[in-house]
Formats: C-alpha cells, structure tokens, sequence
C-alpha cells in the first residue's frame, strides 16, 4: 500500500525535524537556569537602586538647619525615589522622611543569602497583591558619619513586580529569538553534514531492499572519513554478500530440484540392485553368501542416505526416530567403510569408552563421523593419525575427532560450514562440513571447530543426553 502521509507529516517525523525541536528546547532549558539567578539579581539591584534613592534623599535633611524640610519637597524626593518612607538612624540622632507604613515584609540587603534571594524574587514576581516591604542598609558615600547609621526605606512592590514582569517577557523573547537562530545554525550545519548522507543511505537501503539482487542499487561511498564513511563501506559489503547469498541460494534451489530428480532415479536403480542381493543371499555358493549381506547392507545405507538428503533438502531435518547406539562401535563401523581399519598409512584411532551409548538416530550420526572422516583423511595426503575420542557426563555427550595434518586452509577457515565455498581442497562442494553440522543440530546439539593449525585439525560434537 503506498505511502498517504502528508509533506507536513513527513517533515514533523524526520529526524531533521526532530533535532531542531530538541536543540530550541534544550536552549529553553539552558535560558531558564540562566533566568532563574538573572531575576533574583534584577530585583536585588532594584532595591538597592531604592537604598541608595533613599539615601540621597536624606541628604535633604541633614543639610536642613532643623532637619525638615518643606512638604512638597518632601513629596518630591519621595515619589522622585519611588518611596513610601526613609529612615536613617544612627548613634546620635535618627531622621524620618515621609511616614512609617505598616510593613509586609522586611529585607537586609547586607544579610540576604543567594537562596533566599532567589525565593523572594519569585515570591514577588507571582505575587497577587502589591506588599508593603521595608529594606535595610548601610548607607554609602556617608556625609557626617562614622559608619554606623542604618537606612531603611519603605516601598510599595507594586512597580518592582511590574518590572520584574516586564523584564521577565523581554528575556523569554530574547531567548526564543536565540534559540531559533542557534537552532537554524545548527540544523542547517547538521543537515548539510549528516542528514543529507543518511537520507543518501536510507535511499540506497530501501532500493536495495525493493530490489536486491539488481547491481545498479549497490552503493558508492563517498569517500568520508568519519562514521557515515565507513558506514557506506559496510553496507557496500552488505549488500554485496546479500546478493551473492541470494545468488547461491538461487543456484541450490536449481541444484535441489536436479539433486530430487535424480535421487528418484537412483532409488528405482537401487531397489533393482536390492532385489538382486536378495536373489544372490538365496545362492548356496559360500563365496556368494559372505558377500550378500555386506551388499544389501550398503543398499539399504544407499538408500537410507538418499531419503534424509531429500529431506535435509527440503529442511525436514527433525529426528523423529531415536535408538540407543553403542558409540564405539559405529566409530569402528566408520573406519571401516572408510578403508582405515588396515589402512598403513592413516591411522584410525578410536579410542571412544565402550561404554558410552548415545541416544540418536543411528545412520544420521554415522553420516556425521563419515563425513569428518573423509575430510580428515583427505588432509593427510602424506600420512598420519585420525583420532576419536568421547567423554560424557548427566547432561551432555562430547564427542572430538582430531587429525596431525597441516590445518585447514584461509579459504575454508573464512568460509566454514557454508556449502560450495568453504572447501577445504580443489573440486570440492563443502557440503560435508554444512552437512554435518545439519544432522548434529537436528539432534539438538552442536558441531564447531575448536583449532585448526600446522599440529592439526579439531572438531567437537556437542550431543545433549
């Protein structure tokens, strides 16, 4: 079904969208831990703007021959000040400008900590009514004194809460208009370095995926150096490895359908030869009937191995029927359909406990030891050792088989259990390892290798009791 989301929609889901909704938040965020101190500061700075207001005004009256002035004067200071009252007290006399309201709130500047600071700044800032406040300092630029006069000037709120307010509403407006020209910076900055390669990748991705096994939708690195650089490299391997998979898959499901075709054929020729050893087991002639068994036996392997191939094949691989099978005797059965058991120059040596017995499938578990076998017989094209071992406890059965050959090769190290690759010698299929693995895990256990160098070759089976 095609794709109905909207341009809008889109551009709200991309990532480009995205980071720039995250980068103007974040700034927000940044703006509201500077605000916070910002505030406190302003409101500071305003009530001592009012202290030092205030001081002044007193100087009115200590330049007054009796300490008063005229009532308009009065007036003057005060509302010049932005004041309701002053105070100035020292050790020998005390002088009042205005009246002494009742008080809300009373404030030392010269006492004030940052915390509490803070506090009453939004305290005032979200006030719902103008208090009535008193603040107390020293006064500065002393005339006739000695330091210690204290000055305390009353004040309505009402015009610092204003303040604040419209203080507050220039920064939010200074900070978006700061976050949206960062944020712009840094979006443009990003998509012109990083948005645009990954839109890039994810458009080869999806054509890839729309049609993988056309070459024309491979992709060509850009040559960077960074992340999105190797990134393209990996996905070039990718792809490349994808289509060669779907390559050799295509090429098995050809080779399948031949390998079912023939496997028909060769069992119709096998229940011929099948009827003929049962002919030559009725003949009396002794040679005869030490050999009849022998040849029915292969047929009836021949066979058995033709139906698990078609059915490995068609990825039936579960192991319906199980029997209790002596381990060292189809190991020595092994050796001897491999031609090892008088064999001068490779050794078979099974040194399996006789009384190991395993619960599996007798031929399929036979087909993994002959497999094993063959391979490390064909490593050992000068001679040597294949060795069989076997240890078992409750829950598993452990089984190794080990040659002194010369290792394998890079090629099939790289390419191990893969079929048709990870051959170890000229003109082979590598199907034996990918087979063996097969049947081992269809009995729920494991085959890997455990070391591969000059001293030899080592393979372990993991077989679940």
């Amino acid at each position: 079904m095609p794709d109905k989301r909207s341009p809008l929609s889109s551009l709200r889901l991309s990532l480009s969208a995205r980071l720039l909704l995250w980068t103007v938040l974040f700034l927000m965020l940044a703006e509201v831990f500077i605000y916070v101190p910002s505030i406190s500061r302003y409101r500071k700075v305003y009530l001592e703007a009012r202290v030092a207001d205030g001081h002044l005004a007193t100087l009115a009256l200590q330049a007054a021959p009796d300490g008063r002035v005229p009532g308009d004067v009065e007036q003057a200071l005060l509302e010049d000040s932005l004041l309701l009252g002053v105070e100035l007290a020292g050790p020998h006399r005390s002088m009042m400008l205005g009246d002494d309201p009742p008080v809300e709130a009373a404030f030392n500047l010269s006492q004030e900590r940052p915390l509490a600071l803070i506090r009453e700044a939004f305290i005032t800032l979200f006030s719902d009514h103008a208090r009535i406040i008193s603040v107390t300092s020293h006064p500065k630029n002393r005339i006739h004194s000695h330091g210690k006069e204290i000055l305390t000037v009353y004040l309505n709120e009402a015009p610092l809460h204003q303040q604040m307010i419209d203080y507050s509403w220039r920064i939010l407006k200074l900070s978006i208009i700061i976050s949206l020209i960062t944020a712009s910076f840094l979006y443009f900055a990003l998509q012109w370095g990083m948005i645009r390669p990954m839109r890039r990748i994810t458009r080869h991705l999806v054509s890839f995926s729309n049609d993988p096994e056309n070459p024309q939708h491979t992709i060509q690195p850009s040559g960077r150096s960074d992340e999105l650089g190797v990134m393209e490299q990996e996905l070039k391997g990718m792809q490349g490895e994808i289509r060669s998979a779907l390559a050799q898959k295509e090429r098995l499901a050809v080779l399948g359908n031949a390998i079912s075709r023939i496997n028909h054929d060769l069992r119709n020729i096998l229940s011929t030869v099948g009827l003929l050893s049962e002919r030559m087991a009725r003949s009396e002639d002794p040679a005869v009937q030490k050999v009849a068994p022998m040849l029915a036996t292969s047929v009836s392997k021949a066979v058995q191995i033709c139906t698990s191939t078609v059915d490995l094949a068609r990825g039936d691989q579960a192991v319906n029927h199980r029997e209790t099978v002596p381990l060292h005797e189809l190991v020595r059965e092994v050796g001897v359909s491999l031609g090892l058991d008088d064999c001068n120059d490779v050794n078979w040596h099974n040194k399996v406990p006789e009384h190991i017995l395993v619960e599996a499938d007798h031929d399929r578990l036979f087909r993994v030891f002959l497999n094993l076998g063959k391979n490390a017989e064909k490593a050992l094209t000068d001679g040597g050792n294949i060795t069989i071992e076997a240890t078992q406890d409750d829950q598993h059965t452990v089984m190794t088989i080990s040659d002194d050959g010369p290792g394998l090769p890079d090629i099939a190290l790289k390419h191990l259990f893969q079929a048709f690759v990870g051959s170890a010698s000229k003109g082979g299929s590598g199907l034996g390892l990918t087979t063996a693995r097969d049947l081992m895990r269809a009995h729920g256990g494991e085959l890997s290798l455990v070391s591969s160098s000059t001293a030899g070759t080592r393979f372990e089976m993991d077989l679940p009791r």
